[in-house]
């Protein structure tokens, strides 16, 4: 994090520093620091995966031009610190940070090309009195800004970005509009007007007063001619180790595994757990009450089968509550995933064995794992037998038909997605299912103080216009599998992932969303990823030699919470005093007789309004802690280290 220096009256650099150092103290446990540098403050929290005293930050290059500060890890900084030996450059660490700040000395923004990891960083250079904020291609860590009275304010989280004095404190209403139908807050949007949020793939430039927008990478499908399957297969599979080695052998540290028992991450243990050398690997899973939920059994399964040290975490509903209650509030920005709840508390678990976890996000969106992308290819085989009004009236009588269960959902999100978006574009239709409200139910749902202004801006899809612009020629299938790609995995995803482990310092790497690894697997047919009406068919041909039969056919469950029983029950007094109509009324930003329409029908044993709800309650919560506070009184923390 770091900022241009405040004057004019404003909170001298040290106490904005560490003012913003304490909002993200959880990241970076380890020790923190700043330094000023012709102009720009910069801080860091570390969170150590190699000896401390080797990676101090924030770090000025050996000619002292240039000082950066880096969240994550660049993987491949050992090959790259070989490249740097090899021009004679003398390293005095043995951080990738420094790596990194020496190679950006001899090649500039062209470093970007050959890094691999999952980054953000930020830097600035003397030279050209230029500041720079990066992030890597997937969008792994956060990083916003914004523009402050005296130049430029950045910082991993929004917490601490408004510790900052010149940092704006109003809500966005049109970001706000979006987030109803997205379930987050997109990039390059933030949740507060003003703050920003770097692209996946993108770098910032600010100079002399202006700030530039560079793209370095984006998601392309560029599928080649057909490949045989035992080709392709070997490839993957040499691609896929190569992702898992390179996030375990990075660090002095073990790492462990989130373990759900579903493939990806059985698939993501079995290659560690070979890896590994002669001791078990750490694999933790969620465990609960309700069997719709709960994939414990099949997790243990194959920890017994792969020799893994497993620890099942127990969840009840006072648990997620617990974290409701405890943390929401001030959570960065509102989220409206609710496995949030228990990915926090898994991963506070595993905190205790371990500082870094590898999971298996990312499979789904880059193999066609998603029940969607099956729904996806049946539009294309049924629209071409009927009509598609009658298609419509057809998957409709098939939702009703089906029992109201849990276990369901998944089935019953793909026919919803089939009758509610069979007129839709290919690349909407998957948040038409899975949106909390609408975009037609906003109007109604707004206050009609805010209805206007959260109106007013673009629609929730010109973002993924914007990715999918110039990929021309791709199916229904491969549009969609892009925007979910390039929007729900990073802003919704990842974004759940980094939260519920940063919150307690713990690192979670995504050994499927290897930069290697996803463009090969771009490159292939779609076929070799969706075979009839299966997903993630090339997985399960490579794991089919590491993994009992049963979990590499099983059927994707999905790492869900039991949010309607929770908001009826250990949740239900603070829905009821946060969507009160008083103080909705007073908020202006929601309707309080259509919000007490939802409450009254969900707790009332009515529809299911969960998802509705928890995206009110989660924005809610988020607001009143905002207006409730300001970067004036928070408290100093206690003195911290300037770097040299």
């Amino acid at each position: 994090m770091g900022f241009s220096d405040a004057g004019g009256g404003r909170a001298p650099a040290p106490d904005t520093a560490r003012r913003m150092l304490a909002a993200v103290a959880h990241r970076g446990p380890d020790g923190s620091s700043w330094c000023h540098h012709r102009g720009v403050t910069f801080a860091h929290c570390a969170l150590t995966f190699v000896d401390p005293d080797r990676a101090r930050q924030p770090l000025r290059s050996a000619g002292g031009a240039t000082v950066l500060v880096l969240n994550g890890e660049i993987y491949n900084h050992a090959e790259l610190r070989r490249e740097l030996r090899a021009e004679g450059v003398r390293l005095r660490t043995g951080s990738d940070t420094e790596v990194l700040v020496e190679l950006y000395e001899r090649r500039g923004m062209a470093v970007l090309e050959r890094l691999r990891g999952m980054y953000a960083f930020a830097l600035h250079d003397a030279r050209t009195a230029t500041t720079v904020l990066a992030r890597d291609p997937m969008g792994k860590k956060p990083l916003y800004y914004t523009r402050v009275p005296d130049g430029l304010a950045f910082a991993s989280e929004l917490t601490a970005l408004l510790r900052h004095p010149g940092t704006p404190r109003t809500p966005d209403p049109a970001a706000l509009a979006r987030y109803l139908t997205l379930q987050a807050f997109c990039a390059p949007g933030s949740a507060v007007a003003g703050v920003h949020k770097v692209r996946p793939g993108h770098y910032v430039t600010f100079s002399g007063g202006a700030l530039t927008e560079t793209e370095f990478w984006r998601p392309r499908l560029d599928p080649g001619p057909r490949v045989p399957v035992r080709q392709a297969a070997t490839r993957f599979e040499e691609l896929f180790r190569a992702a898992v080695a390179r996030r375990v052998r990075s660090t002095e540290r073990r790492l462990g595994v989130l373990l759900s028992g579903g493939l990806d991450s059985s698939a993501v243990a079995a290659v560690a757990q070979q890896l590994s050398p002669g001791w078990p690997v750490p694999t933790f899973s969620a465990g609960f009450a309700d069997r719709d939920f709960d994939e414990s059994r099949h997790a243990r399964a194959v920890a017994r089968h792969l020799g893994t040290e497993h620890h099942t975490v127990r969840i009840t509903g006072r648990d997620l509550a617990d974290v409701v209650e405890a943390e929401y509030a001030a959570a960065d920005e509102p989220l409206a995933d609710p496995s949030l709840l228990p990915t926090r508390i898994v991963c506070r678990a595993a905190r205790q064995q371990v500082r870094g976890v590898l999971s298996g996000d990312g499979a789904d969106e880059l193999l066609l794992g998603y029940r969607y992308f099956q729904a996806e290819r049946a539009i294309e085989t049924l629209l071409r037998l009927m009509p598609a009004h009658r298609l419509e009236s057809l998957l409709r009588a098939l939702v009703r038909a089906l029992p109201a269960r849990s276990g369901n959902l998944p089935l019953s999100a793909a026919l919803r997605l089939l009758a509610r978006g069979l007129r839709a574009a290919p690349e909407h239709r998957f948040y038409l299912s899975t949106a909390p409200f609408q975009p037609g139910e906003l109007t109604a749902l707004l206050h009609p103080d805010a209805r206007a202004a959260a109106l007013s801006g673009p629609g929730p899809f010109a973002e993924i216009s914007r990715l999918l612009d110039g990929q021309d020629g791709l199916t229904g299938v491969q549009r969609s599998q892009l925007a979910v790609f390039a929007h729900f995995l990073r802003d919704v995803i990842l974004t759940k992932t980094d939260r519920g482990g940063m919150r307690g310092a713990l690192e979670v790497r995504s050994p499927f969303l290897d930069l290697d690894l996803v463009e090969y697997v771009n490159s292939l047919p779609t076929a070799l990823k969706l075979r009839r009406l299966t997903g993630k068919h090339l997985l399960r041909q490579v794991a089919a030699d590491w993994l009992p039969k049963d979990i590499v056919h099983r059927t994707k469950l999905g790492f869900r919470a039991p949010l309607a029983s929770l908001l009826r029950e250990e949740l239900r007094p603070l829905l009821l005093d946060t969507l009160a109509p008083s103080a909705l009324r007073r908020d202006g930003l929601f309707d309080a007789q259509a919000v007490r329409r939802l409450t009254d029908d969900h707790l009332r044993g009515g529809h299911d309004t969960s998802r509705k709800l928890w995206a009110l309650l989660a924005y809610q919560l988020w607001y009143r802690d905002l207006t409730s506070s300001s970067p004036a009184h928070l408290a100093l923390p206690e003195e911290t280290h300037r770097a040299p």
